[in-house]
Order: C-alpha cells, then structure tokens, then sequence
C-alpha cells in the first residue's frame, strides 16, 4: 500500500482563522482527521474511511463503489507512496475548508501533483469528510470511472553476432475442448490423450470445469510440427478446437539454453520488486539467462495512459501518460557455428566450454553440459518433469561454464611462473632436476609428478612445456619463503577469486586462498605446503572455466585484460543495430615483457614440439597454438581435464578454456575438444 506522508503547511498558506467555539468541541482538529483518512488510506482500511464520510456523502455513494475508487487507483498506477500538503485551512463553527496538494508517486507514471479543496462538517463532536471523487483524482466526478490503456511491446529478439537467431517470437497450438459440441467423448479422450501424451482423466478434468457448453477450454498445446502430423485425426474430433498463439521460441534449443535462458510469467516476488517498473499479474518476463539480465532492453516500457471514463465510456480526461519505450533485439558477441561446435565437443560428457576473443573480450561460445531445453521451460513442464530436472545429479539447470568451481591442476602454474618471475626467486634459465617426485618439505610431504621416472633436468620453461610437477613444487617453496601472499595475488591478478564481470550470465567468483582465509575460515595458519599446493593448482584453490579462460586470453592478449561481454548491439526490432558496446580494459598483468615472452614460447611448445604435454593432440595442427594441460585431482573420483589455449599462436583471435568433469588426463581428454573448437572456428577441418 502508498506511504502517506502528513506534511505541515507550505510556506505563506493562509493560517486557520479563529472562530467562535461551539457549544461540543471536538477534540480534534479538521487537518487531524483529515490525516487520520489518509493514513487509513495507506493500509487499506476503506471501511474505516467510509466511516468518516458525511451522511450526505454516503448517500451518494455506497462503500463498493468508494472503495473502488482508492483500489483502482493504486493497482492501475502502481502507487507507491503519497505526499499531502495542506496548503490552507478556514474553520469557521461546523463547517472547515482545507487546501491540499497529493503528490502521488506511483510506478506507472511518476509523480502525478494535484492540488484540491476539501469541506469537512461537524458532527457529534467530531469531523466528517464531505467526500467525493475528485478527492482521489481532481479529474474523477460522480458516475465515472478510472481505466488503464496500455501499449504493449514484442519482445525483442536474440541473435548471434552474425544475425542469426538465438531467441524470437514463435508459435504454439493450443488444443481446446467446447464441452457442448463434442460427439463421442471415449474417442475424444483416446484420441486426444494419444497426441498430448497426457491422461484421459486429466484432459476431461481440464474441460469439466467450463460454467457454459460453448467455452473454449484448453487442454493441451502442440507445436506447429505436431499439429501438421496429427491435423488428419484432430480435424475431425467432434467438440476440439485448434487455436494458435505468441509464445518465445529458441530456435537452438538446447544448444543455447544456458545462454539465452528463457522467460516465464512472473512470480509474486518478481511483481514484489518490478511492479513499480509497470509490471502487472501474468506478464512474461526474463527467468534466466540474456533473458533475465537483459529483462529491460528486451522487453521495454509499454506505455499507459490513466483515463477518467464517464457512464457511457467517453473518455473525460487523461489523468496521467507514459511514454512506451520501444524494445530492442540484442544482437550477441556469440558465434552460432562455434556454439554448435563447443556443444557437440561436449556430447556424453560433463564439462564446458568458453571461448573469448582476446583482443576485446568478446564471448565467441559459452557452452556447458549436461543442459536442458529452453523451449521446454516455455512449454510448462509438469510437476513431475520439473522434480526429475531438479533432482537430476548431472545438474543440468547449473551452467557450468560461468558457475562450476572446481580445481584447476596445471593450467594453474601459468599463474605459478608469472608470479616466481616476477618475484626474481627464478628466472627461465633456472634449473631444477626432477627424480620423480618433490620432497622439499621432508619425506612425509611428497609431491609426485605425473611422470613416476621423473624428468631428468630441467629450465623452468622445459618445466611449464612438460607440466613437471617435481618443478612447480620447488617453485612454490620458494615463492612461500620469499613471500607467500605473492601467490594469491597473482592469481588476483589473473582474475581468479573475484566477480568476471560478466553482464548476461550468473558467475561464481571460485576461490583464492591465502592466509587471511586460512586463519578466518579454518582457524588456522598457513604452511609452506599451502603454497606448494596452489602452486600446482591443487589444495582449496578454486576456478570457474569463464575465469581460466580469462587467464588464458591475458596471456595470449600480451597481458592486457579486458571484461569479458556478451552484448555486442543494440537495435530496435525491424532495424539493424544502432548501440554498440565498446570493449572494457581492466587491467594489465604487472609482468615484464620477457617474461611474459617466455611463458607464450612454453605454451606454444607444449603443443607444437615433441615432448610437450599436448602435442599429441595438437602438434599436427596446420597453424601454431599455445596452451596449457591441466589434470585436477579430485579425492575419491577421477581428475578433472582441463586445457586452455589460444589460436593462432603467433597472432591470437581465440582463447578457449576446456574442462571435462572426472575425464582423467587433460592432455588425453580436454586438448582434443579444444581441437575441435579451434578448427571450427579458423575453418581448418
């Protein structure tokens, strides 16, 4: 309900004149009960109003009808709150008159100011309002009535980067049963039952209910598809109709699920917070996804006018009006092909894919599986159908690209090198040797690399091309010893334990721990083997795809980090687009530039010479690439393969994270999905 708002009188309003005391005194004031009316107003209590009306004002009208007036007014405008101010006040004996002006600020229309004049009567000690309409509006006099015209928008539509479309307006069939024409109900209800795959019971429940044999009662709904197969045996169904209406159709289906969500007819809390942005019971708004965050360019404003109506429906005055704001369609950064592709390399497995454009931070892909089918959603899905969703362990409503946490193996020691280079503990000639194993820490804490006979001796650079655990091990002792929160605040750096700023999609922020965390959280101090643990992406160290794909693309960019992004354009339907969204530098990594040189040279020959980790699945690929394997142990299960990279190496136009859940070696698994992707996307397949 409106919050009103007693205010005293404005400045220069003329002050109460005197005058004689009657022989009962009422013990409040006019302005008193005049507020006391309006405080009622704000909790709804329309008797209690009534009550304060004068005889003759009841007479007038009854209390439905002056109840009415105050309902409608707060449902059509979306009041929020009211503001009165007396402006003048004239008692004399019985009779008062009082100036006021409400400010009424409403979701609808603004604030609407209207100035009125009120006559307030004695009796029995008490005052009384002379009530009439134009005490709620100026505009409104007896025998009329308030209307809502409204405008409404379409939605705009989704696409790719190219055009194609993500999500537009299609169709569906309804399927409904007039009671009073059917023929022959046993038929009806097989038939029927047959196509909707529902039970006969639940279709002639759903009918039964009509108050008249010649209402339209829906009972089922078919795609256009549906309805051309079975059009021969519904056709000629006694008592079935077929009618068509607008609802939201995702061409790619599951394919693009995730990523564009889909919309739904809002829900009470929904209303709670967008009903002061004009929303109303039974819109359909965004639920997830592009859909959801981009709710306020997709759809608009529709406009309204709030319309004084007399007895014969002529309109009398326009008390408020809104301008619509006309939707737009979003035209995407993602490229459909690419989308597909990242899919398909995701079959019967559970991962994700991103894929970035390095030099802007452009979302080319955003692919996760297990995923579900949008148009499903818009479909309805039965209560049953939504609890087998719900209860699925492949978790297919989570998107795993943007909001999985897992931990990230070696791709990590990206992270681990750049922060040892730049703290000067080594340089990229350093030598290590690796018998197998790391036992810095004393015999009872061993770090074994992936490689049981051990790699012999070592640069720090042969170390990142061949993943040599025994290396990143003695690197991260010695980064603890020199300074341990240098770690975590190289993977701040990268971008890791903070939100990606990604506008369109929900994201975890994953975790880096350090020993604030450790002492907060676990009570405890941080050990050297914290550091050594992180330093081989292991321990509590946690990552999202989005964040390693981020990690992954600075590199590839020469350090430069831009805030990924999925909203290419905007343009209003039936147009193309006219507002660009302009690339957003965050940061740049603090990292000297031989450095940096020295890491993308690792990464390259890790795909590209014999002997690195990916060069199996990579290194007879026609162009250069760099990247990084990644096989995250994971206590009690499989590891977690990942692999991260970037194409062409020499001059970057792609960064690509990939992570297959429990998929065991990165280099085996997750290096010949990127594969896929990146052919895809530089046509070489």
């Amino acid at each position: 309900m409106p919050v009103i708002t007693a205010a005293p009188p404005a400045p220069g309003a003329a002050p109460p004149e005197a005058s004689p005391a009657p022989a009962a005194v009422s013990s409040r004031r006019p302005e008193e009960v005049w507020f006391s009316f309006a405080e009622m107003w704000t909790r709804g209590e329309y008797e209690a109003m009534y009550a304060l009306l004068t005889p003759a004002a009841r007479d007038r009208t009854g209390p439905d009808r002056f109840a009415r007036y105050y309902r409608e007014l707060g449902e059509m405008a979306s009041l929020q709150r009211v503001i009165v101010e007396v402006t003048s006040s004239l008692v004399r004996e019985d009779l008062a008159q009082i100036g006021y002006r409400s400010l009424l600020v409403t979701g609808s229309f603004g604030t609407i100011t209207q100035d009125h004049a009120l006559t307030m009567e004695r009796h029995q000690n008490d005052w009384l309002v002379d009530w009439h309409p134009g005490l709620v509006l100026s505009e409104l006099s007896d025998g009329d009535s308030l209307d809502l015209e409204k405008t409404d928008n379409l939605r705009g539509a989704i696409y790719d980067r190219e055009g194609s479309p993500l999500a537009v307006l299609g169709s569906r069939v309804v399927v409904g049963v007039v009671p009073g024409e059917i023929e022959d109900e046993a038929t009806l209800l097989s038939v029927l039952a047959e196509v909707l795959g529902d039970e006969p019971q639940s279709i002639k429940d759903a009918y039964v209910k009509a108050l008249r044999p010649d209402w339209f009662m829906p009972v089922g709904e078919l795609s256009s598809e549906q309805v051309q197969e079975h059009y021969a045996r519904l056709s000629t169904l006694g008592g079935v109709l077929l009618r068509e209406r607008a609802v939201r159709y995702y061409p790619e289906g599951a394919t693009t699920s995730h990523l564009t969500g889909y919309v739904g007819v809002i829900s009470e809390s929904q209303l709670g917070t967008m009903r002061a942005e004009g929303y109303v019971e039974d819109d359909v708004v965004g639920q997830t996804g592009l859909e959801q965050s981009f709710e306020a360019e997709l759809a608009g404003q529709r406009g309204a006018r709030l319309l004084v109506r007399s007895s014969s429906r002529e309109v009398r005055a326009v008390v408020a009006e809104k301008t619509a704001v006309p939707s737009q369609n979003l035209y995407t950064t993602i490229d459909l092909d690419l989308q597909r592709a990242a899919m398909r390399a995701l079959e019967g497995v559970r991962g994700a894919v991103v894929a970035l454009d390095p030099r802007n931070g452009q979302v080319l892909a955003v692919a996760a599986n297990p995923t579900f089918d949008a148009n499903a959603m818009v479909q309805g899905l039965s209560g049953s159908a939504w609890a087998e969703l719900l209860a699925d362990e492949g978790r297919p409503l989570v998107n795993r690209a943007t909001q999985s946490e897992l931990p990230p193996g070696s791709v990590f020691k990206v992270v681990t090198e750049s922060a040892a280079l730049d703290a000067g503990v080594v340089n990229p000639d350093s030598t290590f040797f690796c018998p197998g194993s790391w036992s810095g820490l004393g015999e009872s804490w061993t770090v074994k690399c992936w490689l049981p006979s051990g790699h012999g001796t070592l640069t720090l650079e042969e170390g990142l091309v061949h993943s040599c655990n025994t290396v990143f091990a003695e690197v991260g002792s010695r980064l603890d010893g020199h300074d341990r929160d240098a770690l975590p605040r190289w993977a701040r750096e990268y971008g890791f334990g903070a939100s990606p700023g990604l506008r369109g999609l929900p994201a975890s922020t994953g975790l880096v721990p350090d020993t604030a965390w450790r002492s907060r959280t676990l009570g405890q101090a941080w050990f050297p083997g914290d550091t050594v643990n992180m330093a081989i992406g292991q321990g509590a160290l946690l990552v999202t795809p989005l964040q390693v794909a981020g990690m992954i693309a600075a590199v590839a960019a020469q350090g430069r980090r831009y805030r990924p992004y999925l909203a290419l354009s905007f343009g209003p339907p039936g147009n193309p687009s006219s507002t660009a969204t302009e690339p957003e530098l965050v940061g740049e990594l603090p990292l000297a530039e031989y450095h940096l040189s020295s890491i993308r040279q690792s990464l390259v020959d890790g795909c590209m010479s014999y002997g690195g980790t990916a060069y199996a699945s990579l290194g007879s690929l026609p162009v250069p690439v760099a990247g990084k394997t990644g096989t995250a142990e994971n206590p009690g299960a499989a590891p977690h393969a990942w692999f991260a990279g970037y194409a062409p190496a020499d001059d970057p136009v792609i960064a690509v994270a990939v992570v297959v859940e429990y998929g065991g070696q990165g280099s085996l698994v997750a290096a010949p999905l990127f594969r896929q992707v990146i052919e895809t996307y530089l046509e070489l397949a």
